[in-house]
């Protein structure tokens, strides 16, 4: 074999060596799983959370990124409540046929906006407005808002005149104005109370007219109120705005109610209702005689043997109880009738 020939072959094994070595140290681990542990053992969890994404890849971020507005009050407002929403449109509808009556004229209600806004957004409003504030028991008050121009044209039309605001719009109320706006302020109790009414019966009272709502405490400055918002088209020249508020307090006792979709008086279907009744004619319900009560420590009950008596506290001859399942309903006599126990009532309990 020539000198070229070996040297040949030796590089060959050299290479293979090269090899071999670079394949086992690839495939074999850096550190022994007992390193890993010892080490990770000595590091806090803190520290192990910040090594473990530290050897992720990095993540893929996108290009543009739009900021994220969280929902505001809207979420539980008026618009959730569709019978609420209905019955303020009802009340429009009553106004405009009020109105046009007045005014010997055709008068338009339109509906404008809808929002939940807190009570010192609205008084805080510098157009110039006539307020009318109710109160109603056991719910609390609430308020309606005119334009002061149209209340101005419906004096004049209730006092003969052609139902006009002209001149420039005032900011408060003449006497006689005011005085007559008191009428205003009773029918608008009326339309109220028949707007209502399919829900349930509400007795409205007035509190005030104002043309500052400063002084009219309907709600707290911070609490929220459903705001039911028109525009009212009086003539081609004249239009202005009416308002309802309702604070979040006086609507509290109907909120579950005023969820439904439902705006008319329910039908009541009598094929229905007579099935039903006979139906439930049918259900049985157990009546209890219950003569007496007494009370005993676990010691005596424990001793308690055949033969003894128990004390009911309860004259001879006196009414007992008779129940209907858990009810207690009627006073009655125990006694007895062919040969069986029986009870004869006496009056029905309240």
């Amino acid at each position: 074999m020539t000198d070229d020939a070996n040297i040949s072959q030796v590089d060959e094994i050299a290479e293979d060596a090269v090899l071999t070595s670079d394949k086992d140290v690839s495939q074999s681990p850096i550190l022994d799983p007992e390193e890993i542990e010892a080490l990770m053992a000595s590091m806090e969890p803190m520290e192990q959370a910040e090594a473990l994404f530290a050897s992720l890849p990095p993540l893929k971020q996108p290009k543009n990124i739009q900021p994220y507005a969280f929902e505001t009050g809207e979420v539980d407002g008026p618009a959730r409540y569709p019978l609420f929403v209905n019955l303020q449109e009802r009340m429009a509808e009553f106004l405009k046929d009020q109105w046009s009556d007045t005014f010997n004229r055709e008068v338009g209600v339109a509906f404008d906006r809808m929002l939940e806004e807190a009570y010192r957004d609205i008084i805080t409003d510098e157009k110039p407005r006539v307020f009318f504030a109710y109160t109603v028991e056991g719910c609390g008050p609430m308020m309606l808002a005119f334009d002061i121009s149209l209340i101005v044209a419906h004096v004049d039309a209730m006092l003969g005149g052609e139902g006009e605001a002209c001149g420039e719009v005032p900011k408060t109320l003449s006497p006689v104005e005011r005085r007559l706006s008191e009428r205003i302020a009773k029918s608008l109790e009326k339309h109220l109370e028949t707007a209502w009414d399919p829900v349930t019966a509400l007795d409205f009272e007035l509190l005030k007219i104002d043309t500052d709502p400063q002084f009219l405490s309907v709600a707290g400055a911070t609490e929220n109120c459903f705001s039911m918002y028109f525009n009212i088209q009086l003539d081609e020249k004249t239009t202005g705005g009416f308002a309802l508020y309702y604070p979040r307090t006086f609507l509290e006792p109907m909120l579950d109610n005023l969820r439904s979709t439902v705006s008319d008086a329910v039908v009541v279907d009598e094929e229905w209702q007579t099935a039903m009744e006979q139906s439930l004619s049918t259900v049985s319900i157990p009546m209890i005689l219950r003569l007496g009560e007494c009370e005993m420590t676990i010691e005596q009950f424990l001793r308690l043997s055949e033969g003894d008596y128990l004390p009911f506290q309860i004259n001879e001859g006196e009414p007992v109880t008779l129940w209907a399942d858990e009810i207690p309903m009627f006073q009655a006599q125990a006694g007895s009738q062919d040969g069986m126990l029986a009870a004869e009532i006496i009056n029905k309990l309240p």
